[in-house]
C-alpha cells in the first residue's frame, strides 16, 4: 500500500514539474535580485579574500597561506551565494515552495561545505590592518570569548544547532513569519548558513585536527541526514498542504498548492540526501585508509620493537633465551672439525673469557658480565642469532662485531684455530 501510495506521489510531482515547464511563460517575472546589502556584502567578502592572500604571499616569499583548491573552493561558494541569493532562484523562491526549498539546500549544502574547504576566516583576519588583528587577539584572549566559542562549536552544540534551526524554519508558522517579513527572511537564510558552515566544519575540518574520529563523524552526518530527511518525507506523504503563502505563486506556475508541497518534498528528501550520502562515502574510505595507515604504523612500530628486543638480546650475549634444547635438535659437531677440546680450555683461561661468562670447567670462569655458557653445545642460536652450528661459532667467536656491530662482546683477535678450538671445547658443555 505504501509502495502504491509513493509511486503515486512520485508520478504526480513529475506531472507537475512537466506542468510548470508548460506554464513558464504564464509564471511571475523571474528577476536578478539587486538588493544593495546582498550585493555590497559579496564584493567585500572577495576583497577581504583578495587583501589577506596578497598579504600573506608577501609575508611569506610569493607563498599563499592556502593552495589553489581553497582559492577554487571559495571561488565556488562566492558563486553558490550569487545563485541562492541574487539569481533569479531568490524570485522563483518566493512563488514556490519547491524554489524556496532550493535556495536554502543550496545555502546549507553547497556554498557552506565549499566556504569550510576554503577556510576563509584565516585569510579574512591577514586582511585586517597588523594593529586591528593583535587587538582582536587580546580581546579573545582576555574577555572569555575563546572559552565561549568552544563551547559554541562543540559537536553536540553544532548538532543540535544544525537539526534544530533546520526543524524550526521549516514548521508552517515560523516559514511563514520569515516569508512576511525581509528582516526576519535574512535572519532564517543566516541561521541555515551559519549552522551549516558550523556542521561541515566538523565534518570537513580543513585544519587537520579533528574533534571527532571517523567512526563518530559517520554517526554525525548520518543522524543529521536522517532528522533532515523526515520534514522531506512527510511533505511528499501527507495530503494537506502546509504553506497557503505560496498558494498565488503556485496557481501562476500551473501548480496546486500540494503539488508544489511534494516537490519541495522530494527535493529535501533524494538530492540533499545524495548529499549527506557522498559525505558519508568519503568519510568511510577516509576511515578505512586511516585505519590502514594505522595498522602499518603499528606493525611497523612493533617490528621495530622487536627488532630492538633482539638486537638488545645479542648485544648482552643472552643467548639462553631460546632455551636448552635436546641434543637431537643441535646440529651435531662435524668429524671432519679440527677443533680440541684441550686446547680450548687452555685458549679460554688465556683469553680471559671467564671474566665476563660463567664457564665450567674452567677455573676461576666465574663473571656475571655475560650470560653463563653451560649446556652450551645444547643451544639452538649463538647470540640469540646465528644457528648454532661449529662454523657459525667460529664466526661469532673470532670477529662478533661484524655479526652484530656495538654489540656487547669485542673482538679478542683469535686465529681461526683458536677460535676451533674454543667452540670444540663449549660443544662439549651439554
Amino acid at each position: 500500500m505504501w509502495k502504491l501510495r509513493h509511486s503515486a506521489v512520485v508520478l504526480w510531482t513529475l506531472a507537475a514539474v512537466n506542468s510548470a515547464a508548460a506554464h513558464a511563460g504564464e509564471a511571475g517575472d523571474l528577476h536578478w535580485n539587486t538588493e544593495a546589502w546582498v550585493i555590497v556584502s559579496l564584493i567585500v567578502a572577495m576583497m577581504l579574500y583578495g587583501v589577506g592572500l596578497w598579504r600573506t604571499r608577501a609575508r611569506r616569499g610569493g607563498r599563499s597561506i592556502v593552495g589553489r583548491v581553497e582559492i577554487a573552493t571559495f571561488t565556488g561558494g562566492i558563486a553558490s551565494l550569487v545563485v541562492a541569493l541574487l539569481s533569479p532562484l531568490d524570485a522563483l523562491g518566493a512563488e514556490l515552495f519547491s524554489g524556496h526549498m532550493v535556495q536554502h539546500l543550496v545555502l546549507m549544502l553547497v556554498a557552506a561545505p565549499l566556504f569550510v574547504w576554503a577556510r576563509p576566516l584565516i585569510v579574512f583576519l591577514w586582511a585586517l590592518p597588523r594593529g586591528t588583528r593583535k587587538a582582536l587577539g587580546r580581546l579573545w584572549a582576555g574577555s572569555g570569548l575563546g572559552g565561549f566559542f568552544k563551547v559554541l562549536t562543540a559537536p553536540l552544540s553544532v548538532w543540535l544547532a544544525f537539526c534544530g534551526l533546520f526543524a524550526f524554519w521549516h514548521l508552517p508558522r515560523p516559514y511563514a513569519w520569515a516569508l512576511a517579513h525581509e528582516p526576519v527572511h535574512i535572519v532564517e537564510h543566516l541561521c541555515f548558513f551559519t549552522s551549516a558552515f558550523a556542521f561541515w566544519s566538523v565534518v570537513i575540518e580543513p585544519s587537520g585536527r579533528r574533534r571527532l574520529d571517523f567512526g563518530a563523524t559517520l554517526l554525525f552526518v548520518a543522524t543529521a541526514a536522517i532528522l533532515s530527511a523526515l520534514p522531506g518525507a512527510l511533505m511528499v506523504l501527507t495530503s494537506r498542504a502546509f504553506y497557503p503563502a505560496h498558494a498565488e505563486g503556485a496557481t501562476r506556475w500551473g501548480l496546486t498548492l500540494l503539488e508544489d508541497q511534494h516537490l519541495a518534498g522530494l527535493i529535501m528528501w533524494i538530492p540533499a540526501g545524495f548529499v549527506y550520502m557522498a559525505a558519508i562515502m568519503i568519510l568511510f574510505v577516509l576511515w578505512l585508509r586511516t585505519s590502514e595507515r594505522y595498522a602499518a604504523a603499528s606493525l611497523q612500530k612493533y617490528a621495530a620493537m622487536s627488532s630492538t628486543v633482539v638486537l638488545l638480546l645479542v648485544v648482552t650475549g643472552c643467548e639462553e633465551v631460546t632455551g636448552v634444547q635436546s641434543p637431537s635438535n643441535v646440529t651435531p659437531v662435524p668429524a671432519s672439525f679440527d677443533g680440541d677440546p684441550g686446547r680450548g680450555a687452555v685458549v679460554i683461561a688465556q683469553t680471559g673469557c671467564g671474566s665476563c661468562h660463567t664457564i665450567p670447567g674452567i677455573t676461576g670462569a666465574n663473571g656475571l658480565v655475560g650470560p653463563p655458557l653451560t649446556q652450551m653445545g645444547r643451544r639452538i642460536y649463538v647470540a640469540g642469532l646465528l644457528r648454532n652450528t661449529p662454523d657459525n661459532m667460529v664466526t661469532w667467536l673470532r670477529d662478533p662485531q661484524a655479526v652484530v656491530p656495538g654489540n656487547a662482546m669485542p673482538n679478542m683477535g683469535l686465529q681461526d684455530q683458536q677460535a676451533r678450538d674454543i667452540a670444540a671445547y663449549l660443544y662439549t658443555l651439554r
